[in-house]
């Protein structure tokens, strides 16, 4: 009775320990899955937070942008307008048309986009550490939506690059830099025999390059930009939301 007396309280103590092992083991557990979701919990947090500042700056060098495009166009109707009535071309002086033709030379429409965190994220896997899969699933394809304006720009590029190429090629230069200050800048003598740009506004080739121009740019400006900027609003949107939700 004695021995089975000892062999009981051996039994529970040996059954106490082993409950207590199996405890501290799901404690440990327990901490270190809370300390993991944390992790991962302040990972993507950082990740949104740097697509949103992103994002934020986009925003900004679209509106810049569209707005140049705007001066652009603008200026590329104006001369399809003078080009389409002889009175206003007969009253147009030479300074003034330089003014309409720099237009043309100016920096070309393009969006420097910052797509660095974006980029770290998509490359490291960090994708997969954002829950949302709203949020995710449009920085997946976020590439592809940059790639579809890029091309949109190019095509306005490549429409301003044929405006230019005629002007070197038909123009005369040397007339358009006076107007415009650049020959005085140079020490540059004005020209004697200087023919004007004129002649321009009555050719054919050159007015259908204008209309390339206006074409690709009311693309670019009434279809990808809106779109586009309502897609980094609409990320910028769920990324507010899915922030706060965690606080």
């Amino acid at each position: 009775m004695l021995t089975e007396n000892k062999f009981s309280k051996y039994l529970l103590y040996a059954i106490g320990e082993i409950v207590l092992v199996v405890i501290g083991i799901l404690i440990a557990l327990y901490l270190n899955n809370q300390q993991e979701t944390y992790t991962f919990q302040k990972q993507q947090e950082n990740y949104l937070k740097l697509v949103k500042k992103e994002m934020a700056s986009n925003l900004k060098s679209l509106f810049v942008e569209n707005n140049q495009l705007s001066e652009k166009m603008e200026n590329a109707y104006k001369v399809l307008n003078i080009m389409n009535n002889d009175s206003l071309l007969n009253n147009l002086t030479e300074p003034d048309l330089s003014q309409l033709l720099n237009q043309f030379f100016l920096s070309d429409i393009v969006i420097n986009y910052e797509n660095g965190a974006l980029n770290q994220i998509i490359y490291s896997g960090g994708i997969n550490k954002i829950k949302n899969d709203s949020i995710s699933g449009l920085i997946a394809s976020w590439e592809g939506k940059i790639n579809r304006v890029r091309l949109q720009e190019n095509q306005v590029a490549q429409a301003t690059e044929s405006l230019k190429n005629y002007l070197y090629e038909n123009g005369d230069f040397r007339r358009l830099s006076e107007d415009l200050g650049y020959s005085k800048i140079l020490g540059i003598d004005i020209s004697v025999n200087s023919k004007g740009n004129k002649n321009l506004l009555r050719s054919k080739e050159f007015e259908n390059y204008i209309f390339q121009f206006i074409g690709f740019g009311y693309a670019l400006q009434r279809s990808e930009y809106p779109y586009f900027e309502k897609e980094m609003q609409t990320i910028m949107t769920l990324i507010d939301k899915e922030l706060n939700s965690d606080v």
